[in-house]
């Protein structure tokens, strides 16, 4: 069976040596859905990922693996390693910002702008916009998951053929992420308030202001409880600080903190009446938004990336500036009024059918046979 190799930064779970599983973040279930596409069109998947837990090949599903040790040296170069060393077409899912040494007319996918803190020096956002002009000067065409990063390349680069870029969304399995037994009248619940915040525990995906946030609603609250649904990479210093917060906190019988796997993610979302999404840089048309808002959940999310491709402010969600207060005040409107829940959360469901995964399954498709010179 021919190899189609995907270059990217994770999909096992190489951070924490748990090379068995597939780490459970939006990029790795991406790949995953990308390599089931691949199998069905008869090309054998296999992927090419950073680690940090030694070189190491593995099987997973229908999928091989190969990791590549990148513990003491420099990413790029590992990254142009497995350039030299993966067989047939391939297609980067990763590093698009960086100056990677590309095998020319391949495929590129950018998951969402990261270098979009406000806070970074011009220069290397400056020096992000040359490696952007590089990648499209060797790849045949790049798919970008949200607007932003074709407006981006719009203003900042130059590129002869306008579909180079192809805006496609990331997408959810609107019958498989559905309403739970709460929004549908069925289950009783009193007045407890869940709020689930679905995201990996990570500077990016805004842990801090969250916990800030959070501190506030549960002393304000009595009825508020707070699950935080994601993964973390063990001896970070933002673990670290997430679980000396947690066991400290006075509340902390109204905090819980678990792992699910892709399987399990929508039963975070069906016990919940609230999702807060904030992040406060690098994101894309985030997968956990759209599975909350699929799952009938009003959400709060920070006005960053794709997020904004996602939320109409005030029709299917809330897209604030991520800091405490306003997320905190955004949060506290929709803990206190149930009618207002129930009309974002609505709107946010009848607004994922457009985001269904058959409708993203087919696209993709079509760019690979495309890319691969297949037949329809």
């Amino acid at each position: 069976m021919n190899e189609i190799g995907i270059l990217t930064h994770s999909f096992v779970d190489a951070y924490n040596g748990n090379i068995n599983r597939i780490y459970g973040g939006g990029l790795e279930r991406y790949l995953h859905e990308i390599c089931g596409i691949i199998a069905e069109l008869g090309r054998k998947p296999v992927i090419h990922q950073l680690s940090y837990c030694g070189d190491f090949e593995k099987e997973i599903g229908l999928v091989r693996v190969h990791g590549y040790n990148c513990s003491q040296g420099d990413s790029i170069e590992v990254f142009n390693r497995m350039t030299a060393e993966a067989k047939g077409p391939l297609i980067y899912s990763s590093f698009i910002w960086e100056a990677v040494e590309y095998k020319s007319g391949s495929l590129g996918i950018c998951h969402g702008i990261n270098w979009d803190y406000h806070a970074a020096s011009a220069e290397h956002k400056a020096e992000v916009g040359r490696n952007i002009q590089h990648a499209l000067g060797n790849l045949k065409k790049v798919v970008s998951v949200d607007s932003h990063f074709l407006t981006f390349c719009r203003a900042i680069c130059q590129y002869p053929d306008p579909d180079q870029i192809m805006l496609l969304p990331n997408a959810v399995d609107t019958a498989w992420f559905t309403p739970g037994a709460k929004w549908r009248g069925l289950e009783e619940h009193g007045d407890q308030i869940h709020i689930v915040y679905p995201r990996r525990i990570s500077l990016e995906r805004g842990i801090i202001p969250m916990m800030l946030v959070a501190d506030r609603l549960l002393q304000t609250y009595p009825q508020v409880h707070i699950e935080f649904a994601g993964e973390v990479v063990e001896n970070n210093l933002i673990t670290k600080a997430f679980r000396q917060w947690t066991d400290s906190s006075p509340y902390q019988e109204r905090i819980t903190h678990r792992s699910y796997t892709f399987q399990e993610m929508n039963e975070a979302y069906q016990k919940a009446d609230i999702a807060v999404i904030p992040t406060i840089f690098s994101e894309g048309t985030s997968y956990s938004c759209l599975e909350a808002m699929s799952c009938g959940l009003p959400v709060v999310a920070g006005n960053v990336g794709g997020l904004n491709d996602l939320i109409i402010d005030g029709y299917n969600g809330f897209c604030v500036s991520p800091t405490e207060e306003e997320l905190y005040q955004s949060i506290a409107v929709l803990v206190e009024n149930s009618e207002l829940r129930h009309y974002v959360g609505a709107n946010a469901r009848a607004v994922t059918r457009a985001f269904d995964i058959r409708i993203w399954r087919e696209k993709w498709k079509e760019i690979l046979r495309s890319y691969l010179g297949l037949g329809v």
